[in-house]
């Protein structure tokens, strides 16, 4: 009875890991999104550094 015990600890833990590592990769990019979005209200542009030249 105890080894069921931690075979679903374990489950637990291990499923709480993924989830808190799969987080980790999208709020890096929800924080970039949002500066992005302030700078933007702010007055920023992005604008492309490679011109076209026209033959």
């Amino acid at each position: 009875m105890k080894s069921k015990i931690s075979i679903r600890r374990l489950a637990l833990f291990s499923t709480a890991a993924l989830a808190l590592l799969g987080l980790s990769s999208c709020l890096p990019l929800a924080a970039g999104a949002a500066a992005g979005y302030i700078a933007h209200d702010e007055g920023y542009r992005v604008t492309n550094p490679i011109k076209k030249v026209e033959d």
